[in-house]
Protein backbone atom coordinates (compact mmCIF):
# COMPACT_ATOMS: atom_id res chain seq x y z
CA UNK A 1 0.00 0.00 0.00
CA UNK A 2 1.34 3.43 -0.91
CA UNK A 3 1.57 5.94 1.96
CA UNK A 4 -0.93 8.31 0.32
CA UNK A 5 -3.41 5.43 -0.03
CA UNK A 6 -2.98 4.54 3.65
CA UNK A 7 -3.54 8.17 4.63
CA UNK A 8 -6.71 8.48 2.56
CA UNK A 9 -8.12 5.03 3.41
CA UNK A 10 -7.41 4.85 7.16
CA UNK A 11 -10.52 4.92 9.31
CA UNK A 12 -11.35 5.07 13.00
CA UNK A 13 -12.37 1.63 14.20
CA UNK A 14 -14.36 1.15 17.40
CA UNK A 15 -15.71 -2.38 16.95
CA UNK A 16 -13.16 -5.16 16.91
CA UNK A 17 -12.90 -8.89 16.45
CA UNK A 18 -11.38 -10.52 19.51
CA UNK A 19 -8.59 -12.16 17.50
CA UNK A 20 -5.21 -11.26 19.00
CA UNK A 21 -2.77 -9.12 17.05
CA UNK A 22 0.33 -11.28 16.50
CA UNK A 23 3.50 -10.04 18.18
CA UNK A 24 5.40 -9.82 14.88
CA UNK A 25 2.73 -7.40 13.57
CA UNK A 26 2.86 -5.44 16.83
CA UNK A 27 6.64 -5.12 16.53
CA UNK A 28 6.28 -3.80 12.97
CA UNK A 29 3.80 -1.20 14.21
CA UNK A 30 6.08 -0.03 17.05
CA UNK A 31 9.05 -0.09 14.66
CA UNK A 32 7.27 2.50 12.52
CA UNK A 33 6.54 4.63 15.61
CA UNK A 34 10.18 4.79 16.60
CA UNK A 35 10.99 6.44 13.26
CA UNK A 36 8.74 9.43 13.92
CA UNK A 37 10.55 12.77 13.97
CA UNK A 38 11.37 14.36 17.31
CA UNK A 39 13.31 17.44 18.46
CA UNK A 40 17.05 16.69 18.34
CA UNK A 41 16.14 13.00 17.89
CA UNK A 42 15.20 12.82 21.59
CA UNK A 43 12.50 10.20 20.87
CA UNK A 44 10.48 11.30 23.92
CA UNK A 45 8.08 8.36 23.95
CA UNK A 46 7.54 4.91 25.32
CA UNK A 47 4.72 2.54 24.52
CA UNK A 48 2.78 0.38 26.94
CA UNK A 49 1.19 -2.64 25.29
CA UNK A 50 -2.02 -3.60 27.10
CA UNK A 51 -3.70 -6.95 26.49
CA UNK A 52 -5.10 -7.74 29.94
CA UNK A 53 -8.94 -7.63 29.71
CA UNK A 54 -9.38 -6.18 33.21
CA UNK A 55 -6.92 -3.37 32.50
CA UNK A 56 -8.56 -2.67 29.13
CA UNK A 57 -11.96 -2.36 30.83
CA UNK A 58 -10.56 0.05 33.40
CA UNK A 59 -8.95 2.14 30.66
CA UNK A 60 -12.18 2.18 28.65
CA UNK A 61 -13.87 3.92 31.57
CA UNK A 62 -11.27 6.72 31.28
CA UNK A 63 -12.41 7.62 27.79
CA UNK A 64 -15.64 9.40 26.89
CA UNK A 65 -16.45 6.69 24.33
CA UNK A 66 -15.86 3.61 26.47
CA UNK A 67 -17.95 1.16 24.46
CA UNK A 68 -14.77 0.10 22.65
CA UNK A 69 -14.13 -3.65 22.79
CA UNK A 70 -10.56 -3.77 21.44
CA UNK A 71 -8.54 -6.88 22.27
CA UNK A 72 -5.52 -4.68 22.98
CA UNK A 73 -4.37 -1.09 23.25
CA UNK A 74 -1.17 0.92 23.16
CA UNK A 75 -0.66 3.74 25.66
CA UNK A 76 1.68 6.44 24.38
CA UNK A 77 3.76 7.82 27.24
CA UNK A 78 5.57 11.12 26.72
CA UNK A 79 8.88 11.69 28.47
CA UNK A 80 9.99 15.19 29.40
CA UNK A 81 12.84 16.83 27.54
CA UNK A 82 14.93 18.58 30.19
CA UNK A 83 18.38 20.08 30.76
CA UNK A 84 19.70 21.08 27.30
CA UNK A 85 16.26 21.57 25.74
CA UNK A 86 13.88 23.32 28.18
CA UNK A 87 12.33 25.45 25.42
CA UNK A 88 11.12 22.35 23.58
CA UNK A 89 9.36 21.14 26.70
CA UNK A 90 7.73 24.54 27.25
CA UNK A 91 6.22 24.70 23.75
CA UNK A 92 4.96 21.11 23.80
CA UNK A 93 7.46 19.53 21.43
CA UNK A 94 7.45 16.13 23.20
CA UNK A 95 3.67 15.89 22.74
CA UNK A 96 3.94 16.95 19.10
CA UNK A 97 6.56 14.28 18.50
CA UNK A 98 4.35 11.75 20.28
CA UNK A 99 1.46 12.67 18.00
CA UNK A 100 3.67 11.95 15.00
CA UNK A 101 4.52 8.55 16.48
CA UNK A 102 0.78 7.91 16.91
CA UNK A 103 0.19 8.79 13.25
CA UNK A 104 2.87 6.28 12.26
CA UNK A 105 1.25 3.65 14.49
CA UNK A 106 -2.19 4.22 13.01
CA UNK A 107 -1.02 4.23 9.39
CA UNK A 108 1.16 1.15 9.74
CA UNK A 109 -1.57 -0.71 11.60
CA UNK A 110 -4.04 0.14 8.84
CA UNK A 111 -1.61 -1.04 6.17
CA UNK A 112 -1.39 -4.37 8.05
CA UNK A 113 -5.17 -4.76 8.37
CA UNK A 114 -5.38 -3.57 11.98
CA UNK A 115 -7.93 -0.96 13.05
CA UNK A 116 -7.19 1.81 15.56
CA UNK A 117 -8.72 4.92 17.09
CA UNK A 118 -7.33 7.92 18.94
CA UNK A 119 -8.92 7.89 22.39
CA UNK A 120 -9.38 11.12 24.30
CA UNK A 121 -8.64 10.10 27.87
CA UNK A 122 -8.72 11.26 31.47
CA UNK A 123 -4.94 11.35 31.79
CA UNK A 124 -4.65 11.27 35.57
CA UNK A 125 -6.80 8.14 35.82
CA UNK A 126 -4.89 6.41 33.01
CA UNK A 127 -1.57 7.27 34.66
CA UNK A 128 -2.79 5.74 37.91
CA UNK A 129 -4.01 2.53 36.23
CA UNK A 130 -0.78 2.09 34.26
CA UNK A 131 1.55 3.21 37.08
CA UNK A 132 2.99 6.11 35.06
CA UNK A 133 5.11 8.50 37.19
CA UNK A 134 3.91 12.08 37.68
CA UNK A 135 6.74 13.64 35.65
CA UNK A 136 5.62 11.73 32.55
CA UNK A 137 2.54 12.40 30.45
CA UNK A 138 0.22 10.01 28.67
CA UNK A 139 -0.82 11.32 25.28
CA UNK A 140 -3.45 8.76 24.37
CA UNK A 141 -4.44 5.13 24.57
CA UNK A 142 -4.92 3.62 21.11
CA UNK A 143 -7.47 0.77 20.99
CA UNK A 144 -6.31 -1.73 18.39
CA UNK A 145 -7.45 -4.91 16.69
CA UNK A 146 -8.92 -6.40 13.56
CA UNK A 147 -12.07 -4.49 12.51
CA UNK A 148 -15.33 -6.33 13.17
CA UNK A 149 -16.85 -4.75 10.06
CA UNK A 150 -15.21 -3.06 7.09
CA UNK A 151 -15.31 0.69 7.79
CA UNK A 152 -16.95 2.80 5.11
CA UNK A 153 -14.66 4.80 2.89
CA UNK A 154 -14.64 8.58 2.87
CA UNK A 155 -15.75 10.38 -0.24
CA UNK A 156 -13.61 13.10 -1.76
CA UNK A 157 -16.41 15.51 -0.83
CA UNK A 158 -15.94 14.62 2.88
CA UNK A 159 -12.78 16.72 2.90
CA UNK A 160 -12.32 20.41 2.34
CA UNK A 161 -10.73 21.36 -0.97
CA UNK A 162 -6.98 21.96 -0.78
CA UNK A 163 -7.38 25.51 -2.01
CA UNK A 164 -9.64 26.27 0.99
CA UNK A 165 -6.85 25.23 3.36
CA UNK A 166 -3.90 27.09 1.86
CA UNK A 167 -2.61 30.59 2.55
CA UNK A 168 0.52 31.95 0.89
CA UNK A 169 3.12 34.06 2.69
CA UNK A 170 0.73 35.13 5.47
CA UNK A 171 -2.58 34.23 7.02
CA UNK A 172 -5.33 35.74 4.90
CA UNK A 173 -8.39 34.80 6.91
CA UNK A 174 -10.59 31.92 7.77
CA UNK A 175 -12.63 30.46 4.95
CA UNK A 176 -16.38 30.73 5.27
CA UNK A 177 -17.70 27.98 7.50
CA UNK A 178 -14.29 27.05 8.96
CA UNK A 179 -15.10 27.76 12.62
CA UNK A 180 -15.58 24.26 14.02
CA UNK A 181 -18.60 23.45 16.09
CA UNK A 182 -19.30 19.83 16.91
Amino acid sequence: MEITDAIKQRRVVKEFKQDPVPDDILYRIIESARWAPSPFNTQPWEFIIIKNRKTLKKLAKCAPMHECNAPMAIAVVILPITARYPFHQQVGEPEHAGAMAVQNIMLTAWELGIGTAWATIEKDKVKQILNIPDEFDVLTVIPMGYPLVEPSMHEETDRLPVEDLMNFEEFTGISEGRIMVY
